[in-house]
């Protein structure tokens, strides 16, 4: 858990200490949700996330069963020291191990913890908000949804076949028996898997065959092998008897078995088996897959050739929306969690002041007290329902701190509330109630509705529309908006644009156009935005992000941030007219004369930050980045004098993670930073590590040290240990944490001790 201990000379000591709690309770929320989806053969997990993020690094790099990784929040209403630790539990399904996911962990790591040990691919999501892990499909999964695998939305408008194109008169799923499965006299050995890629942003799977035999419930490596030939070559002879249909039945049944050495062949030949057959989108989305899963496989550059020269339109209508499809069995499923956690912490502070001159006596001020004393309950429930065609799901997330502080209120959060349907027939997406923003323009949580049409398989609309959720704000508004997505494919760009206006008392507070630029391949992944407010005439957001990974496993990131801080609005004119109300304000200055007046009050940050990571052995990671950041000077208005900048901070950070140290699946970090301020230089160095024992205790040992001295000659020193432990058993987990900070500070207007000890007891049900 992070605790930022706030500390303030002489009589605002009190006042300081008493906002430690609030600042904690009222940390927003960033986990927002867990998708698991089956790609031919492989799985995909994403990890959505509440706000804009920054992806740095994981570990460990390939496998394990705790996974590491290492994310910046992007315009985070919380610092990250400030965050309250929170835990979300997957859904469950037998494609990969039950697991749940924890932030923050590690200073600035989200934590997946698998049942069992697995191997992954990591990379962050075309969308900036997001992050992707593939892993392998467990063996034996017979989840309804993965074998379905149903088909996005079809053009509406149907396009004339293209001379010679061979189209199978039969439906695309045909039932026929299982071929029969031929037992090698001696064992076949286990296939290599091949590399894993992550998938797009929004993959276009094929639909694979309902009427597949059964699976048993563990296969062998040996029983894979044999199943998936007698499935490829069944299907190669079909593929020369021209029985399209039967070619790509069998060819999905093959994809749908885990891993093996036909999984490669398969895709290849599903994809030709698709553009034979006239279906040239799909043909293009099995191509593309075929490069994410196997870029460096020989029949790469056969098959770039042939998805070159595929048409840049599909050149037969795919089924009508309106018509049946095979939606398949489903059933209501429900997860979640409840967790419940007492913190406690105490704070001794003595300050010593040198007399005034000609005097002799010291003056030394004391306070002891009891800064945090809160029980906080969190509540997480999701039910959700999905078959071929629809995807239903319910979601309520719910803080609630009872403070037993005196003068301390208790506070209730409910951060997510909302019923969401999607109908893959259809093409439609809806999400009514309390939700996290998705872009769009949206940059805070709403009470309203989210609605999108596919238009086809690459153009999308949405519409939103709703209440901005401000938990401590008087003011009502309201806002709408429209956007138009050009959805990423494989190797091209993705662009989203938006219009969005919000009202505030009825005035206009927010009149936003903007942009937002998406892309993705094995190795890059691209995220821009750009929001330009029509009401002020100025930009709010400028901001880039991309990640690249070298062929060696080295990665590269950079970012870059320009925006308004807060963004423009008419709350920011607020410090110039004490006293009045926003409408108030209006009444008597006039709307541009206040518009005026919050443009002028309003800074710009600037933010800039460039890294590596590079795998330096098996078990060690490195990591290197350098950050700038920067708050501008406002300008005067009639009543409030020009504030200046912060001046630039730079930071030069290095990074040591290791994994499989001294004990399996055990991690240990080690940070070490120059920061060079405007009238300060710090250096900060810190270590935390990770023992895991018996796959139910984990141990977390953390150690922070942390010196300043600015330009008037004041020195700083911060020593700040903890250790936690977790048990873990079946599906209740017991955790607890103690902490301590120890503050010196020294300079020729005061010295300052202190002190702080702090303690958290709890314990977390999950619900599958």
């Amino acid at each position: 858990m992070g605790v930022r201990f706030l500390r303030f000379p002489g009589r605002a000591l009190l006042v300081g200490a008493a906002m430690v709690l609030p600042a904690i309770a009222l940390a927003d929320q960033v986990l927002d949700r867990i998708e698991i989806n089956r790609i031919n053969g492989v799985a995909e997990i994403r990890i959505g996330l509440g706000t804009q993020v920054q992806y740095l690094r994981h570990a460990p790099l390939a496998k394990g069963r705790v996974l590491n990784v290492f994310l910046r929040l992007v315009n985070s209403n919380v610092p990250e020291a400030e965050l309250l630790e929170e835990t979300i539990v997957a859904p469950k399904t037998d494609l990969v191990p039950p697991f749940s996911v924890t932030f923050p962990k590690l200073g600035n790591a989200m934590v997946l913890t698998f049942a069992q040990e697995i191997s992954w691919e990591v990379r962050p999501a075309a969308d900036g908000r997001s992050i992707q892990i593939i892993v392998p499909v467990l063996p034996g999964a017979r989840d309804v949804v993965a074998e379905i695998r149903a088909v996005p939305p079809a053009p509406l408008a149907a396009v004339e076949v293209q001379p010679g194109a061979v189209v199978a008169k039969a439906p695309e799923l045909v039932p026929a028996p299982a071929a029969p499965v031929p037992v090698p006299p001696t064992p076949i050995a286990p296939a290599l898997p091949p590399p894993v890629t992550q998938s797009s942003t929004e993959p276009a799977p094929t639909p694979a065959a309902d009427n597949a035999a059964p699976s048993p419930p563990v296969l062998t490596s040996e029983q894979v092998e044999a199943m998936a030939k007698s499935f490829l070559d069944d299907a190669r002879k079909a593929l020369q008897e021209k029985d399209l249909a039967r070619a790509i039945n069998r060819l999905n049944r093959t994809l749908g078995l885990p891993t093996n050495t036909q999984t490669e062949p398969a895709q290849a030949l599903i994809g030709e088996a698709r553009e034979l057959n006239g279906e040239y989108a799909k043909a293009r989305a099995e191509y593309e897959l075929y490069l994410r899963l196997f870029p460096k496989a020989p029949g790469a550059p056969r098959i770039k050739e042939r998805l070159a020269a595929l048409p840049k339109a599909p050149s037969r209508s795919s089924p009508a929306r309106g018509l049946p499809a095979q939606a398949g069995p489903a059933e209501w499923t429900y997860y979640g969690s409840l967790s419940q956690y007492y913190y406690t912490g105490k704070s001794h502070i003595e300050i010593v002041t040198p007399p005034p001159p000609g005097l002799l006596n010291f003056t030394t001020d004391t306070l002891s007290l009891t800064d945090q004393n809160a029980l906080i309950t969190t509540l997480d429930l999701n039910a959700r329902r999905r078959d071929g065609i629809t995807d239903t799901r319910i979601v309520v997330r719910d803080t609630d701190t009872k403070n037993f502080l005196a003068n301390q209120k208790d506070v209730n959060r409910l951060y997510s509330a909302y019923v969401e349907q999607t109908d893959r027939r259809l093409g439609y997406f809806v999400r009514a109630g309390r939700q996290t923003p998705t872009g769009g323009g949206v940059l805070e949580r709403f009470d309203g509705l989210n609605v999108g049409y596919n238009v086809n398989d690459r153009w999308r609309i949405n519409g939103v529309a709703g209440y901005p959720v401000e938990f401590m704000s008087p003011y009502k508004k309201d806002f709408y908006g429209v956007s138009v997505d050009m959805q990423p494919q494989f190797g091209e760009i993705g662009l989203s644009t938006y219009f969005l206006k919000q009202n505030m008392e009825g005035v206009v507070n927010r009149e936003a156009v903007g942009l937002e630029t998406r892309y993705f391949d094995p190795n890059t992944t691209l995220y821009g935005m750009v929001d330009y407010d029509v009401a002020y005439k100025g930009l709010n957001i400028l901001m880039f992000q991309g990640n690249y990974r070298a062929d060696i496993g080295t990665n590269y990131f950079t970012y870059y941030d320009h925006r308004k801080a807060p963004p423009y609005g008419l709350t920011n004119a607020l410090p110039g007219i004490p006293g009045l109300s926003i409408k108030d304000a209006i009444a008597t200055l006039g709307l541009e004369q206040v518009r005026a007046d919050a443009k002028a009050l309003t800074a710009t940050s600037d933010m800039l930050a460039v890294g590596l990571t590079h795998p330096y052995s098996p078990r060690w990671l490195l990591g290197a980045d350098y950050r700038a950041a920067a708050i501008s000077s406002t300008q005067a208005t009639a009543t409030v004098p020009a504030m200046p900048g912060s001046g630039t901070n730079h930071v030069f950070s290095v990074q040591a993670i290791g994994n499989n140290l001294w004990a399996a699946n055990d991690v240990g970090v080690l940070n070490g930073s120059y920061i060079l301020g405007s009238n300060y230089r710090g250096e900060a160095l810190g270590g935390n590590y990770v023992f895991l024992y018996d796959d139910a205790w984990r141990l977390d040992g953390n150690l922070r040290y942390y010196t300043q001295k600015d330009d008037q000659d004041q020195k700083q020193v911060r020593i700040s240990p903890s250790f936690k432990v977790s048990y873990r058993w079946k599906w209740v987990s017991l955790e607890g944490e103690v902490g301590a900070e120890d503050v010196r500070v020294d300079g020729p207007l005061r010295t300052e001790r202190s002190n702080r000890k702090y303690i958290f007891l709890g314990y977390r049900v999950d619900l599958r």
